[in-house]
């Protein structure tokens, strides 16, 4: 488990978000800004003195003018936790698209609803008797749309089976995902590009977050080459033994499907990584190998969350019983689950979840989220429509400010919408709430961790480092942040930024950084 969860961190530090320029990318892979780092303001303002409506600070339309940034192109909401009026207020009521900070309205609203502790569980029902370890019957896998059913978590449920008598099964294996119901699109909708991986499609049985793991296995070692990265840490090099080829290793393991055990390499500079174009029954290579860019690890969209399940249990079920001839196959309707319930493995708990959503920008896992909210409230299948249904009643219940428009939970859309000051109403209202520390801990440390570690290097005197908690948000012409930001006297504020202009994500990002500056030199 360690291994799969250190490798999708990476991977989602560079598919988890909605950038499109680049595969797998994400906020944190958003062209660098190329012009002079961004400088720290030297301007003192105190928070007392608020900002007349609509007024920027000096520093901030510095940076503007300097990519010529319009003034509504832009909006800003700067407010102390524990004040009534905002020190920045700049458009703040304009609707934007929000790109990935859309992400903390799901995470917020499901941690306030359903708490840090909240698991999801998937349920393991026999149907048949068992006689000398054989089932001879059938298993129904019951999902509930656990986020994180990895191909490592999805081989530890199976691995019950044989612990509870059953090794081999004469019969079929039927998932019934019905929990939610028309959530899938085509994946290539969005921007053509359905084979990267933050397009996957979310399912009540999502497994291994939609994506197939490829892993390219040079022989050789690692060395250390006496160099630091930008966090102090070794910089690893690595020395191949054999040029010739290269092993390829496909998670989950699945059934009927053909892949390349090797690939032909070749040894060079370390310029490029081979592609793969994927089929429901086949993975096909182009592209050259180079050994000497040590292990490599592609994750690609498998597209159709149903086949790839059926794929992933099967295969994965041979595993613990060779001989295994019977059907999988998903069921779209819900099943009378007429048979012995003998297993329900529940999913990581809900601050593990958001953790890694905000952190990672993981699209997919904030659809699973925010589809799994109706179905807590007694709803038996989730919809699209009931989820953002179950949102705006939220949002109107405890907030003033009116709810987003949303028809994705990720922020994985153009046509979602939402101001600052609605972005704001609602981290200020989760300052109040007690799993406040749990949602802030789960927010990228500026300049440290997450979608948020490139800060230092894009302006490592940025007084904002280590001391603003920041989700981030990039599609093409979008740049935004939105999170909590700890002045020199250690006072909080909600600060929220959303830039919607031209090549704005490649371009904007110093205005924000400036944004996170000054909150941080009050």
């Amino acid at each position: 488990m360690k291994r799969i969860t250190q490798c999708l961190q990476i991977a989602l530090l560079m598919f988890g978000g909605a950038f499109l320029s680049t595969a797998f990318a994400n906020d944190n892979n958003s062209p660098t800004h190329q012009s002079a780092p961004s400088q720290v303001s030297t301007t003192s303002i105190q928070p007392s003195e608020a900002f007349p409506k609509n007024s920027l600070p000096a520093s901030i339309r510095e940076k503007m003018s300097q990519i010529s940034l319009l003034d509504n192109q832009i909006s800003i909401w700067v407010k102390p936790v524990n004040g009534q009026m905002p020190i920045i207020d700049f458009n703040s009521e304009v609707l934007r698209t929000p790109a990935s900070t859309q992400k903390l309205v799901t995470t917020a609203i499901a941690l306030d609803k359903l708490g840090s502790q909240y698991h999801w569980f998937t349920y393991i029902y026999q149907k048949g008797l068992v006689v000398n370890q054989t089932l001879y019957g059938d298993i129904i896998i019951k999902a509930q749309g656990d986020p994180s059913m990895t191909h490592e978590r999805l081989k530890a449920m199976l691995g019950y089976l044989p612990k509870k008598g059953i090794r081999h099964i004469n019969g079929n294996i039927i998932i019934d995902n019905s929990a939610f119901s028309g959530v899938a699109i085509d994946s290539n909708a969005f921007d053509g590009h359905g084979a990267r991986a933050y397009n996957a499609q979310p399912n009540a049985f999502l497994v291994n977050f939609g994506t197939l793991e490829i892993d390219m296995l040079p022989s050789g070692q690692t060395f250390n080459t006496g160099q630091l990265d930008k966090f102090g840490k070794p910089v690893l090099g690595f020395m191949p033994t054999d040029n010739s080829q290269i092993a390829v290793q496909v998670l989950p393991p699945l059934s009927d499907f053909k892949f390349p055990k090797t690939l032909p390499a070749q040894g060079g500079a370390c310029d490029s990584e081979p592609n793969f174009r994927l089929t429901s029954s086949e993975l096909l290579p182009t592209g050259q190998a180079k050994t000497t860019c040590g292990r490599m690890t592609q994750w690609i969209n498998f597209g159709d969350g149903d086949v790839f399940a059926v794929k992933a249990v099967k295969g994965m079920w041979q595993k613990y019983d060779p001989n295994f001839t019977g059907k999988v196959y998903t069921v779209s309707s819900p099943q009378t689950l007429v048979g012995l319930p003998i297993i329900s493995y529940p999913s990581q708990n809900l601050a593990s979840q958001i953790y890694q959503i905000n952190q990672f920008s993981n699209n997919v896992m904030t659809e699973q989220v925010a589809l799994s909210l109706p179905l807590t409230v007694s709803e038996k299948i989730s919809t699209y429509p009931k989820t953002f249904g179950y949102i705006n009643n939220w949002w109107q219940q405890h907030l003033k400010s009116p709810p987003p428009i949303m028809s994705r939970a990720s922020g994985l859309c153009r046509d979602c919408q939402i101001s600052v000051y609605a972005m704001g109403e609602l981290l200020d209202y989760m300052y109040r709430q007690p799993e406040f520390e749990i949602f802030k801990a789960s927010l990228p440390i500026a300049g440290q961790t997450g979608t948020m570690a490139k800060l230092a290097k894009r302006n490592h005197l940025n007084p904002a480092i280590g001391r603003a908690f920041i989700k981030t948000g990039t599609l093409d012409d979008v740049t935004s942040m939105a999170g909590y930001v700890l002045d020199t006297k250690g006072n909080m504020y909600v600060v929220v930024g959303m830039i919607n202009a031209p090549s704005a994500s490649g371009r904007a990002v110093g205005v924000l950084d400036e944004m996170l500056a000054v909150v941080a030199s009050f």
